[in-house]
C-alpha cells in the first residue's frame, strides 16, 4: 500500500529520499522552462521539500479544484496551497468541519495519470471573503480508506475515463461509499471486476451520487450512519441494470434507509431483493396507485383505499398496452403489492376498469424508495 500513497502522505515523513519522491507529479506537470506555470511548478517543488521547515501557503496559477456539488461538476480556482491544505476560490461557505473532496491538477482535461493529479479529502477550516480554507486530512493509518482508495484508483486505470465530468463523479461516489461503508471495498471490487460492464459501473456511480444527495438533506444523525456491504452491493449491482433515471432515484432512496448506527443491519435486503423482481412497466403501475390511492391514517398503521383505474388510461399514463398492463398487474399481486380482489378471475380487471389497492408491504416499499425514514404515517400524512 506504501506505493499508492499520495504527495499529501509523503511530504509527513521526514525523510529527504520519500521528500524527491513526493514531487514527482509537479515535475512530469512542469511545462517549457521560463513560463508562469513553469515558476509556480517550480516554487511547488521547493516548498514541499525538507529544507522548508513548515507548510507554508503560496500562490500558484493555473491549478484547478475539481468537486462533485450533486448536480454538476465544479471548477474553482486555487488561490494558494501548501503541504498541508488549500485556498479555494469559490463562492461555497461550507460549515466548518464539513468534509470536501477534491480532485487537484493543472485546469484542463483530466489527467489519468495519477501522479499528475491529486485526490483527497479536506476539511473546511475557515470561510473567507473570498473562498475556503480547506486542511487536508490524511487516512494512511485507516486501512478501510486505503482499499477503497486502492480500489478507485484501479478502477479509474480500468475504464479510462475521458472527460473530467465523469472523472469527478467516479472520485466523489467512492469517496461517499467510503464513509457510508467503510467495510465493503472486497465485495464491490468483486463485482466491478467480475461483473460489472463500464456502463453499469457508470448507472452505480450515478446511484451512489444520488444517495449522497439524501443524506446531505437528511437529519444530522443520519449522516453519521453505515450501510451494510451486503445491502450497499445489491443496490449497486441490482440499480445498475437500468438506465431509467427515475428508478435510479428509488434505488438511491432504498440505500438511504438501509443506514443504521454501526451498518450490521441487514434488514432491508428483504426490500432490495423484492424490488429488484420488478421490471419498468409494472413499478410504473406500481408508482401511479401508491401515489394516487387514497390512505386511511390511524393508530394502528397506513392502508390505502382501493383506486378505481381506467385501464386505457391507466396503459396510457405507464405506456403499457391492454393484455400487458393485465400481466403487469398479476406480477404485482403475486408479490404482495397490491391486493387481489376476490374474483373468479384470475386477474384483477373488470371490464374497462381495475380496482387495485397497495398493500401495506407495498405502502412501505413506496416509502422507503422514496428515502423515507421513520413512521409510514409521517410519510403518506
Amino acid at each position: 500500500m506504501a506505493g499508492q500513497m499520495n504527495w499529501l502522505e509523503k511530504i509527513r515523513v521526514p525523510d529527504v529520499g520519500a521528500m524527491a519522491k513526493s514531487v514527482g507529479w509537479l515535475e512530469k506537470l512542469k511545462p517549457d522552462s521560463g513560463t508562469t506555470m513553469g515558476k509556480s511548478i517550480e516554487w511547488l517543488e521547493n516548498f514541499v521539500t525538507p529544507e522548508a521547515g513548515r507548510a507554508e501557503r503560496r500562490a500558484v496559477e493555473h491549478f484547478a479544484a475539481y468537486r462533485w456539488n450533486g448536480s454538476a461538476l465544479e471548477q474553482d480556482a486555487i488561490r494558494d496551497i501548501s503541504a498541508t491544505g488549500v485556498y479555494l476560490l469559490t463562492k461555497e461557505r461550507w460549515r466548518l468541519g464539513t468534509t470536501v473532496w477534491l480532485t487537484l491538477q493543472k485546469e484542463g482535461s483530466v489527467e489519468l495519470d495519477r501522479t499528475r493529479r491529486i485526490t483527497t479529502r479536506a476539511k473546511v477550516a475557515r470561510c473567507g471573503a473570498d473562498g475556503v480554507a480547506l486542511t487536508f486530512i490524511s487516512s494512511k493509518n485507516d486501512p478501510s480508506s486505503l482499499r477503497w482508495e486502492s480500489l478507485l484508483e484501479n478502477v479509474i486505470a480500468l475504464t479510462q475515463p475521458v472527460d473530467m465530468l465523469g472523472f469527478v463523479r467516479m472520485v466523489e461516489s467512492f469517496a461517499f461509499l467510503s464513509r457510508v461503508c467503510p467495510d465493503g471495498a472486497e465485495e464491490i471490487e468483486e463485482w466491478i471486476r467480475a461483473r460489472a460492464s463500464n456502463h453499469k459501473l457508470a448507472n452505480a456511480v450515478g446511484i451512489a451520487l444520488k444517495t449522497e444527495n439524501l443524506f446531505v438533506l437528511g437529519p444530522t444523525t443520519v449522516g453519521k450512519g453505515r450501510v451494510n456491504p451486503q445491502v450497499a452491493l445489491r443496490v449497486l449491482e441490482y440499480g445498475s441494470s437500468t438506465d431509467e433515471d427515475w428508478l435510479h432515484d428509488f434505488w438511491a432512496g432504498l440505500l438511504f434507509t438501509s443506514c443504521s448506527a454501526d451498518g450490521s443491519d441487514q434488514s432491508s435486503l428483504e426490500f432490495v431483493e423484492l424490488f429488484s423482481q420488478l421490471t419498468v412497466m409494472p413499478l410504473r403501475i406500481f408508482t401511479v396507485v401508491c401515489t394516487r390511492s387514497s390512505k386511511v391514517i390511524s393508530e394502528s398503521g397506513v392502508s390505502a383505499k382501493p383506486l378505481a383505474c381506467n385501464l386505457a388510461e391507466l396503459a396510457a399514463t405507464v405506456g403499457s398496452r391492454g393484455l400487458q398492463t393485465e400481466r403487469d398487474l398479476d406480477s404485482l399481486v403475486a408479490l404482495r403489492l397490491i391486493e387481489k380482489r376476490v374474483t373468479n378471475t384470475a386477474t384483477l380487471l373488470t371490464r374497462d376498469e381495475a380496482f387495485i389497492t397497495p398493500t401495506s408491504l407495498g405502502l412501505r416499499l413506496f416509502a422507503l424508495c422514496k428515502g423515507h425514514r421513520g413512521p409510514l404515517r409521517d410519510f403518506y400524512a
